[in-house]
């Protein structure tokens, strides 16, 4: 690939320490089903069963897919009201920090681009390429569910909890050529990695590099001027990889920006700005950022460059770092 712009290179600093001794495994943000009640357990339960049942149909037939059957599931999906029952969650419990924040990543996560790459797939009945993509935006899905609510699917949550590599092609390939309808009409989604190696140790770690990536990505969807959406990934030191979403904004969101946080786009992590959102999914990943790197806040991980938001010219980033996997190293060295 060609060289990495100067721009990314210069968003934060590249001595960024990892201060946990042992690596972090994607636990601690659960959110057990006993806190919701009885009404919005059914909805989770049949928002997982219905995301799950389309990589549980892929998975015996992948090495020779029945598309149109996997095309027909999808197309039920998105005919039915997925969506607007996931936006009835939590909301007896809206006061509930945490189930608050797990919300957020149920109605926003892989669901987001499934629906989005379901409806692209009505333009183009066959695409066998989107069908893949929805397989993959499905699978996403119900792992970062299992992540919140490990009652929700034990059994599978707990092989999530193994320890298993995963080498950063499990993001290119997905990302990589992806499209989806943004509120303008469809949006491209394209990968520039100069990184190969592992990035995570396990599912369950793997989950939550998907809900700040979802994130990112759904963001960018939804305001990217010109409908085309980059991630960019390349190691800035020894064990440490930087992940950057880059997106035209239009002039107007320029100005909200500007009035909104003036020239601190980190504020936007702390939740309450938004356009037209929740302002709680930037919220939650300065959360998983700062805990991967064993940081006393979110608000220190923003400050100290680990995650953040700029814009230059007519161009909006945001970022994040996550630390390289080495197979078989349970406790880290420093990243600097």
């Amino acid at each position: 690939m060609s060289a990495i712009p100067d721009v990314l290179h210069d968003l934060a600093p590249t001595t960024l320490p990892n201060r946990r001794s042992e690596r972090f495994d994607g636990a601690g943000y659960e959110v057990p089903l006993t806190r919701f009640d009885p009404a919005d357990r059914e909805i989770l339960e049949h928002v997982y069963q219905t995301v799950n049942g389309l990589p549980q149909l892929w998975y015996p037939m992948r090495d020779a897919p029945d598309y149109p059957a996997l095309e027909e599931y999808i197309r039920r999906v998105g005919r039915g009201p997925l969506l607007a029952d996931a936006g009835r969650l939590g909301r007896a419990l809206a006061g509930d920090a945490a189930v608050r924040k797990a919300v957020h990543d149920v109605r926003g996560g892989g669901l987001t681009v499934l629906l989005g790459t379901a409806d692209l797939l009505g333009l183009v009945p066959g695409d066998r390429d989107l069908i893949r993509r929805c397989v993959d935006a499905a699978r996403d899905h119900a792992k970062i569910m299992r992540n919140l609510f490990p009652d929700l699917d034990p059994v599978v949550r707990a092989a999530d909890e193994a320890t298993k590599a995963h080498g950063i092609d499990h993001f290119t390939a997905k990302w990589d050529g992806m499209a989806t309808r943004g509120p303008a009409g469809p949006v491209s989604v394209g990968v520039r990695c100069a990184f190969a190696g592992a990035i995570s140790a396990r599912c369950l770690e793997t989950s939550s590099i998907d809900r700040v990536v979802y994130n990112y990505v759904n963001n960018a969807v939804r305001f990217a001027a010109g409908g085309a959406v980059t991630v960019w990934i390349f190691p800035v030191a020894a064990g440490l990889t930087r992940w950057v979403v880059q997106n035209a904004i239009a002039p107007d969101q320029a100005a909200f920006l500007g009035e909104r946080t003036g020239a601190d786009l980190g504020r936007l992590f702390a939740g309450g700005i938004t356009r037209g959102g929740t302002g709680v999914g930037l919220a939650n990943c300065a959360e998983i950022v700062a805990d991967c790197f064993g940081l006393s806040s979110p608000t220190e991980a923003v400050a100290r460059g680990y995650l953040g938001a700029a814009t230059r010219d007519t161009d909006y980033y945001s970022w994040f770092h996550w630390p390289t996997y080495e197979p078989g190293a349970d406790r880290l060295a420093a990243a600097v």
